[in-house]
């Protein structure tokens, strides 16, 4: 990432500390996020990509709040 901002970090951070997520990859247009059930999100990091994100999060993985 060039420019992050503290809830980008915050947020890429409890992501790589759960269990649930297999991989993160950089494309050329965001975070590819990877969970072990086989499910994939393609995450542009800006204010309004948390609730998708969170909403995702949810229903995939063990993350149930995330903080940002």
């Amino acid at each position: 990432m060039k420019h992050s901002e503290s809830g980008i970090r915050k947020v890429m951070k409890q992501l790589k500390k759960c269990n649930d997520i297999q991989e993160i990859r950089e494309t050329a247009h965001g975070q590819m996020i990877l969970a072990k059930n086989g499910e994939q999100y393609l995450a542009h990091f800006s204010a309004k990509a948390f609730h998708p994100l969170r909403r995702w999060l949810k229903k995939n993985t063990s993350i149930k709040t995330l903080k940002f």
